[in-house]
């Protein structure tokens, strides 16, 4: 988000980016005094579990699942694999990206491109809707004058579109976004300014009542701060799905307090909009997210101390509620965790059904250059959070079960000397080469374990080589009934992590593990062409306890 972009930024590349490993931490949970609104009774705080996982090289990640079955969301100033978008220099344009996988530690991210947008506009509806994709984007830097732009949507999204030129036309997008760049048609400070999706299933953002929602971090008046990531009070606003209604303002109607009775109000006018939660100072990006299990509505919000001087330090914030308008309660309030996390969100797909746990995507350190232990990255960055919820026994930290591998006969494809199929299994994760197995045919390369009667497994770790010559960063599963898992997300390139396949307990007599990708140096050894030197230091294949 600053003014001038560097040409890479660590996210993904940097070594781990993903840990499967439970290694769970707590954040000191330490409020002010002048907190406006009531402690949760209900959610007591949360824990983080320590499993992690970065993707990417940009941020601005809101993850929508859709009807294929696929996730997909809107990002900005970085890289994906080698393709740049930035929102405020170059192409001046914002992006979306397909994400493939269910297990939030093992997922592909692919581009679908850009589209142009204009100066400091940047994305930040990212929302699935009865089978339409909306992307808005709105005006990032300054105060008064800037606004909500309005939405691209589409019906047939999943195609790569790169569109830079002014007045673009597209068989696949539409662009509706406000000519003046003021959707809402606000005037002065804006309460919309920035408006996000209210994530409520895992395939469609609509609500039980037939509404989309969207909330907004904005102006609440005095000399309050209204930026991309500062603002005094929360908003909501609601409309039918459609791109007639979403892509029109006039169909919007907004939160306007409560009557008599106690129930909510709504509006037609923007301007007498009323705020879900206000704390003036304390407040910026934010998102809701309802989870099932615990009947609540998650509040997640994200302030950056820089540029300010009322707020000393970075702080994001868990609220709940019963009802998406409040009222909400404080759950726990994180100072410099991150240290500097933005654009917080729990996608729908990733929070578990009983409620208890979560995975919460933030953006980080986008002007802070290292990292806490905890891996906070600049990047699609999502970290694993439990609810201490009253009344219920935090979530254990499960064993992965029993490794078999060990049991297994071993063998290859091929084999480098020095190197042996059973190095791979021996418990040991070191750059002693007969204690991994290494080969030089490069993708296609397999190593099989087969053991004398079928086992029943739901999980498999894969180590690669700490030498750092080598980098395995992709590969299957297959076993004998024919099925097969993908493993997306590499591992540690210094053996310092696996890569975790998870999947539903099967019975196999044997596996085979093929790659698909990796970088490798060329070595000529055994075979007359050289070849890329790839392999595994270790693998472990676990029974279910």
């Amino acid at each position: 988000m600053a003014d001038s972009e560097p040409e890479f930024r660590e996210g993904s590349r940097t070594d781990p980016a993903i840990n499967p490993i439970h290694q769970r931490y707590e954040w000191p949970n330490d409020p002010p005094a002048d907190a406006p609104v009531d402690r949760s009774r209900d959610i007591r705080r949360i824990v983080f579990s320590g499993r992690y996982a970065n993707y990417t090289g940009a941020d601005t990640w809101y993850f929508q699942g859709a009807p294929d079955g696929h996730q997909y969301s809107c990002w900005t100033d970085g890289e994906l694999d080698g393709f740049r978008c930035n929102s405020n220099i170059r192409a001046q344009a914002t992006a979306q990206a397909k994400i493939i996988g269910h297990d939030p530690l093992n997922l592909r991210i692919v581009n679908l491109g850009r589209l142009t947008s204009g100066a400091n506009y940047y994305p930040c509806v990212s929302l699935i809707a009865d089978g339409v994709f909306y992307l808005g984007v709105y005006s990032a830097f300054g105060d008064a004058g800037h606004y909500f732009k309005g939405f691209r949507w589409s019906r047939d999204w999943d195609h790569f579109t790169d569109r830079l030129d002014a007045g673009w036309k597209d068989p696949w997008w539409t662009d509706a976004t406000a000519a003046e760049g003021n959707f809402f048609g606000e005037q002065g400070q804006a309460k919309f300014r920035v408006p996000h999706t209210v994530n409520f299933t895992a395939t469609n953002s609509v609500g039980p009542d037939g509404y989309v929602y969207l909330s907004a971090h904005g102006f609440a008046g005095g000399n309050g701060r209204n930026d991309w990531d500062k603002g005094d009070a929360i908003y909501l606003c609601r409309v039918r799905p459609g791109p007639e209604n979403v892509a029109r303002a006039a169909a919007y109607e907004f939160f306007a307090g409560r009557a008599a009775d106690g129930s909510d109000r709504w509006t037609k006018r923007v301007a007498e909009s009323q705020p879900v939660l206000s704390w003036p100072n304390h407040l910026g990006s934010e998102s809701i997210a309802w989870v099932p299990g615990l009947k609540k509505f998650i509040l997640i919000t994200c302030r950056l101390k820089e540029n300010e001087t009322n707020l000393p330090y970075n702080v994001t914030i868990f609220w709940e509620a019963d009802r998406v308008t409040g009222p909400y309660r404080l759950v726990h309030y994180l100072r410099d965790w991150g240290p500097q996390a933005y654009f917080p969100n729990l996608p729908a797909a990733f929070i578990a059904p009983d409620g208890r746990s979560a995975w919460l995507c933030v953006s980080c350190n986008y002007s802070v250059p290292e990292y806490t232990p905890h891996q906070c990255r600049y990047a699609a960055s999502l970290h694993e959070v439990h609810f201490d919820v009253a009344g219920r026994e935090l979530p254990p930290d499960p064993s992965p079960g029993r490794n078999i591998a060990p049991e297994a006969k071993v063998t290859a494809s091929t084999v480098e000397p020095g190197t042996r199929p059973e190095g791979a299994v021996d418990g040991r994760v070191s750059p002693d080469p007969a204690h991994r197995w290494t080969c030089q045919e490069g993708p296609g390369s397999f190593l099989r374990l087969e053991w004398d009667t079928p086992r029943t497994i739901h999980k498999v770790r894969i180590w690669d080589d700490p030498s750092t010559e080598s980098w395995l960063q992709e590969g299957y599963l297959t076993f004998d009934g024919g099925s097969m898992v993908w493993m997306h997300a590499p591992p540690s390139n210094r053996g310092a992590t696996p890569a975790e396949l998870n999947f539903p307990p099967r019975a196999t007599k044997w596996l085979r593990f093929t790659i698909t990708k990796g970088v490798a140096p060329l070595c000529i050894s055994t075979k007359t062409e050289p070849g890329p030197l790839l392999g595994v230091a270790e693998i472990e294949v676990y029974q279910p306890d």
